[in-house]
């Protein structure tokens, strides 16, 4: 059976205004979607992780915080400090987490000068602005989603983290739906098992965003595989989230885990996934209007040329072709260079041999991304309307090769590009990816592995990469922010006035209450902007 606990056994020593659901409007808005956030790059990454029997567990014991004195400060990330309420070394020593923290924080008043760098992979350096269990904690197996305000993470697993243990009927998973502000650098937990009927099929399940609303398909329970779902679920992140199961009728498809799904003209495609036992790449469609299901197409890949089943692939789409891009089985993974798309015109396979990066040397696989599973995976579009996709790290089907690298394919031309100027700090797998919609491209959780110490650990860490040049506006508002994590707390009339755009004022979370009775008493929009000019400059100084 294919389970993240088994591949780790086998080892060596992821205030809008919302229409209502039974009204779900069916506009298209993309179906890879990403998140932005801080500007530090910090290519140091000095943890040195103890083997623990392959169950990772980021949260109590990283070395990132030992030894101060071999790793420079100006190098530190607070990301790396993790202080969790569920954590053993939170336990011990609340004054000792009360220090990391009063640390973190003495560390972001002394500020890198903002410096846009596309192609470079920077970490989110979001726990020095949190207490515990104010973020989400390790996991893998989840999914992400982003707007252009915020980064959505949905559901995940980590045995060592077991939720909602007081509940008779406790679920294994995350039944947890969190919130990510790029602007403030803070997340919220919107759902969870204790405010709404969560589902509990919460790992290696597929979302995408849709008309303002969260849609999640598929998935499994725990033990992987022993339950699975093929239901849709409904997610609302206003200021009054809420989540419903959305009743369909039709040629349902087979209850999976590990699909890869996007929305084309009102229609909801899913493309394979494994029972546990059994994989497959056939493809159905959910009409978005009518809540049918429909029978699409059925592989048939020892009669023709289909492609075999799989699950954990990417999909990508560019209005013609859904490109399946890797996947595999419990055993085996499936090639990048010849690719199979889902022709939506003829629904029929077609497949595309792909063009090698001529960069990469000769024993790199003469220029193509090694096979993999258990990666990530965004698209864009640029500029001259080209749709790029990106894939970061993954796993072979031998559980003893990782991947950190950072990939590229045209999809216009078929051609792969590798980035040289970005690698994952380790390799890193059942990790998730998703894209804003500016050209930031946004890693969250997942699997790392220690090549020195060969043992695993789970992660929450969050990474950003610039795919191409923004727009000029969204550069700024990058910077804007990197400064200034506390704009929220500002009346939004106040922030107008000081010539921020509205487009980028509504991406804000609400102004809290108790703060609202005393928004006359704000500093004038001058004064604002004084006071935003002179913190600049101080760091330029």
């Amino acid at each position: 059976m294919d389970q993240e606990d088994e591949h780790e056994r086998q080892q060596p020593g992821q205030g809008h205004d919302y229409e209502p659901l039974q009204n779900l409007a069916l506009e298209e808005i993309g179906a890879q979607e990403e998140y932005v956030a801080m500007d530090v790059v910090d290519d140091s990454d000095n943890e040195s992780d103890g083997a623990d029997d392959g169950d990772d567990d980021d949260e109590s014991s990283d070395d990132y915080d030992v030894l101060e004195d071999l790793v420079p400060q100006d190098s530190w990330s607070s990301d790396e400090i993790d202080c969790d309420d569920d954590s053993n070394f939170g336990h011990e020593s609340v004054s000792l987490q009360r220090l990391h923290r009063m640390l973190n924080r003495c560390r972001e008043r002394v500020k890198h000068t903002y410096s846009f760098q596309p192609l470079r992979l920077i970490p989110c350096q979001y726990k020095a602005h949190h207490d515990a269990g104010e973020f989400p904690i390790a996991r893998s197996g989840h999914r992400i989603i982003a707007s252009e305000s915020h980064l959505y993470s949905l559901g995940g697993y980590n045995p060592n983290r077991t939720p909602n243990v007081t509940r008779f009927d406790a679920c294994m998973l995350f039944q947890e739906l969190w919130a990510f502000n790029f602007a403030t650098g803070r997340w919220k937990l919107l759902l969870n098992a204790e405010n709404s009927e969560m589902p509990r099929e919460l790992a290696s399940n597929a979302l995408v965003i849709y008309n303002n609303v969260l849609i999640s398909h598929g998935g499994t329970g725990y033990p992987f595989g022993e339950t699975c779902s093929n239901d849709c679920y409904v997610y609302t992140t206003g200021e009054n989230p809420k989540v419903m199961l959305l009743k369909v009728t039709g040629d349902l498809p087979t209850a999976q885990y590990g699909p890869g799904i996007v929305i084309h003209n009102d229609y909801l495609y899913t493309i394979g996934g494994t029972t546990g036992f059994d994989y497959s790449c056939d493809v159905y469609r959910l009409n978005l209007q009518t809540k049918v299901w429909e029978n699409v197409y059925i592989c048939r890949p020892e009669m023709r040329d289909d492609p075999e089943g799989r699950y954990r692939h990417e999909v990508v789409y560019d209005g013609h072709h859904i490109y399946v891009l890797g996947g595999g089985t419990s055993h085996t993974v499936y090639d990048l260079q010849r690719i199979p798309a889902f022709n939506l015109e003829t629904n029929r396979w077609d497949h595309f041999d792909t063009l090698p990066d001529r960069t990469v040397a000769i024993n790199q696989d003469l220029g193509y991304p090694k096979a993999r599973k258990c990666l990530s995976c965004v698209q864009h579009t640029t500029s001259n309307g080209d749709i790029e996709a990106f894939i970061t790290g993954g796993l072979q089907g031998d559980f003893n090769t990782y991947f950190d690298d950072i990939w590229k394919l045209n999809l216009r031309t078929k051609q792969w590009y590798k980035i040289h100027t970005a690698v994952l700090p380790r390799p890193l797998y059942f990790h998730s990816a998703a894209h804003a919609g500016n050209g930031c491209m946004y890693i969250f959780g997942g699997i790392e592995y220690n090549e020195v110490q060969r043992d695993m650990r789970r992660r929450n860490h969050l990474f950003k990469m610039w795919m191409t040049i923004p727009k000029l506006s969204d550069i700024c508002w990058d910077a804007i922010t990197y400064y200034n994590r506390n704009l929220h707390k500002f009346d939004r009339a106040t922030l107008l006035n000081a010539g921020i755009p509205q487009r980028y004022v509504n991406r804000l979370p609400p102004l809290p209450e108790r703060m609202r009775k005393h928004a006359s008493d704000e500093p004038s929009s001058s004064t604002f902007l004084n006071g935003l000019t002179k913190r600049m400059r101080a760091h330029l100084e």
